[in-house]
Formats: structure tokens, sequence, C-alpha cells
């Protein structure tokens, strides 16, 4: 029963080109690459407060998040990606995001099956 990103949380033009990608509910995304890009958006929302989007784009938000973890040499290309097609993000877009991946993280497609 996992929903759509669009259906979900609703549309942005930059949402829309992230769905076209990487699938209605990022399906092409693994549940790794998703865990990190949680990180990096909620990163990103904290700095937005004190800079802009220009000031600070989604790729400097991975950089800042994820170098300062133990895995800085295994950040996954996808992850990569994804923050270059996300440049410009609004808070309230990265907002719907991370709601998204929390439903799909813990409810839908990319969650962990614990018998």
């Amino acid at each position: 029963m996992s929903k759509d990103l669009v259906v979900y949380n609703g549309q942005s033009n930059c949402i829309d080109q992230l769905v076209v990608k990487y699938g209605n509910s990022l399906e092409v995304l693994s549940r790794e690459t998703k865990l990190l890009l949680r990180i990096t958006l909620s990163t990103y929302v904290l700095v937005q407060r004190e800079y802009t989007s220009t000031e600070y784009p989604v790729s400097e938000a991975v950089e800042d998040a994820l170098c300062q973890l133990v895995i800085p040499h295994n950040v996954p290309q996808d992850l990569y990606d994804v923050c270059f097609l996300l440049e410009g993000l609004t808070v309230d877009e990265a907002e719907t995001i991370l709601d998204a991946l929390q439903y799909q993280l813990h409810w839908g497609n990319a969650r962990t099956i614990i018998n």
C-alpha cells in the first residue's frame, strides 16, 4: 500500500522531475539512498533558516550532512544525481519529499521487513 510521491504530497515542477526520473514512489532509489536523502534534506531544511537555496544548494547539504559520517567515500552516485536535480528546491518541496521518504521507509516500498 505505498502511495505515489505526487499523490501523497502534492506536486511541483521540481517534484515532477524527480518522479519522472526515479518513479512515482522513487522506486529506482535504494533504501540506503532514501535514508541518505532524508539526512541531506533535513540538513538542507535546517540551514535554509539562514540562507537561500542559491546560497546553500542541496549539493552542499549532501557534503555537510554526509562527510561528517563514517561513509564519505561510500555515498551512492544516485544521491548526488538526485541532489543535482533538486537544485533550487524550496523548503516546502523538501518537506514534501521528506514526508514521502518517511512513509516509504516505514510503511512503503523501502521499508525493512522484520520477522
